[in-house]
């Protein structure tokens, strides 16, 4: 039994003239793409009330980066009341 290549490993194999099945039913690029962008989508809303990702990237969204801008009032501000006691 003879061996070809280096330790059994073939070092060329030509390219089969017929090409791969491609089912109807599988996935293409429209459909890969749309999951993509739900769960992208979903990622970053889940993470949006981490204070990293809601400054860095939340509150530079054009429509909606209103909305993520957390401003605390003087009146509950803890550090006040206990820098004067």
């Amino acid at each position: 039994m003879a061996i070809d290549g280096h330790h059994g490993v073939t070092t060329w194999v030509q390219k089969p003239d017929y090409k791969a099945y491609k089912s109807p039913h599988g996935p293409n690029g429209i459909t890969a793409g749309s999951f993509g962008v739900v769960g992208a989508t979903f990622v970053l809303f889940f993470f949006a009330d981490l204070p990293k990702v809601r400054t860095d990237i939340m509150q530079k969204l054009p429509v909606v980066g209103d909305y993520f801008v957390r401003e605390i009032p003087p009146s509950d501000n803890v550090s006040i009341l206990i820098s004067t006691s």
